[in-house]
């Protein structure tokens, strides 16, 4: 009778405990549709400065200007191919970049590798209609553009790799842990056992079973807030290149640029006891190196290669973020190009995947005090999981 009891229990442990082993895959929440490469080659982004994040697999991103008629007119589209052409070692550790190293008898050491997330290289393309043509005619061209970012070097703060591994160890443990272990020590499930009462060992077991799902969703949610939180130090390189649609009937390179941009960020909750660390003051450097096949020198349309420095700083309160970026831009033709970008911008996450930005201040171009007001939404989609369960082998 006993071992009839024990078989009928372990069943029931099958069915209320299946969530145990369904939360080894998890998605990975609170990714990124990053502002795209292809709108910011041809200034045509709320921000050029770019803000340090993981991108989901796929985005679709509309854009127009305030001062624009009608229905939108600047669409982007973009996708990351590690979530597309890597299916498999997508686990928490991989997805990160931290790995253990052991040497002989010293304990094992835990770091993040710096270029791990160089795999995260995202692919844009956007069709724009802008007058991109420095004249005294303001006819619009069709515009088609496309462009890369990815983030060649990524640092996190001190300890970061040891407090992950805590976190998934922990968790594994306890998603092995047999509950029926655990309820034998149970005097009352022995009791039930003996006398034959289902019922009692019933209701014990899917106790233990919803202690068990509590304590591992309380784990699994300090594991992703890890997962997002920001990298202290990042450096991302962007390029990007655009071909005007000139009188509608011929194609023509228009712009040809790289660009660089370092992040620092500083959590402004950190030392708060058990806070998830989603705010941060971000302080950001960009440099940008760009050929221009139709600028003007002395009233006539000519190529020119041009430089823009800036920077930027923000704030980030989750789902909402807002600052100031200012940018220097120097043509090689001559003075009368030489121009300045300067705008205020917010950035706010209204649902897991959807997200508005816009920005307002002065742009680029001729007449220095030309005025920028955008509005844009970006959408994701994907269905990016990450392994819970496993634990990277020292090298």
């Amino acid at each position: 009778m006993k071992q009839v009891i024990r078989i009928l229990s372990g069943l029931l442990i099958l069915l209320s405990g299946q969530q145990l082993y369904a939360q080894q895959m998890t998605n990975a929440e609170k990714l990124s549709v990053p502002q795209s490469s292809a709108f910011k080659l041809v200034d045509i982004s709320p921000t050029l400065i770019e803000s340090p994040a993981t991108p989901k697999a796929f985005g679709l991103g509309v854009l127009q200007s305030f001062s624009g008629d009608g229905w939108p007119q600047n669409y982007t589209a973009q996708f990351t191919p590690y979530w597309w052409a890597l299916p498999k070692g997508r686990d928490v550790f991989n997805f990160i970049g931290v790995k253990r190293y052991k040497n002989g008898a010293s304990p094992e050491v835990w770091k993040t590798n710096p270029f791990s997330a160089l795999k995260f290289t995202n692919i844009s393309i956007a069709f724009i209609k802008k007058d991109m043509v420095p004249d005294t005619v303001t006819t619009s061209q069709k515009v088609f553009s496309a462009g890369f970012r990815t983030t060649v070097i990524r640092a996190y703060g001190r300890g970061y790799a040891e407090r992950l591994h805590a976190l998934v160890d922990t968790l594994t443990q306890k998603q092995q842990a047999d509950i029926l272990d655990l309820v034998s020590s149970d005097p009352a499930y022995s009791a039930a056992v003996l006398s034959g009462d289902t019922a009692t060992t019933a209701r014990i077991i899917r106790q233990y079973t919803a202690r068990k799902n509590e304590a591992l969703s309380a784990l699994m949610n300090r594991v992703k807030s890890q997962l997002v939180e920001k990298p202290v130090f990042q450096w991302d390189v962007s390029g990007a290149y655009a071909t005007y649609g000139i009188a509608d009937t011929t194609w023509k390179t228009g712009r040809a640029g790289i660009w660089s941009t370092v992040v620092f960020n500083a959590p402004l909750n950190v030392h708060r006891t058990g806070a998830i660390t989603t705010n941060y003051l971000s302080i950001a450097g960009y440099a940008r190196y760009m050929y221009d096949a139709y600028a003007i020198e002395k009233g006539m349309i000519a190529h020119s290669n041009s430089v823009d420095v800036g920077g930027r700083l923000s704030l980030e309160f989750d789902p909402v973020s807002f600052g100031m970026e200012a940018i220097y831009r120097n043509y090689a033709v001559g003075d009368n190009l030489k121009s300045q970008r300067v705008v205020g911008f917010v950035n706010y996450r209204v649902a897991k995947d959807l997200y508005i930005n816009g920005a307002f201040g002065n742009d680029f171009g001729l007449d220095k005090s030309r005025i920028l007001a955008l509005f844009g939404v970006v959408v994701g989609f994907g269905n990016e999981k990450l392994d819970m369960s496993k634990l990277p082998s020292a090298p």
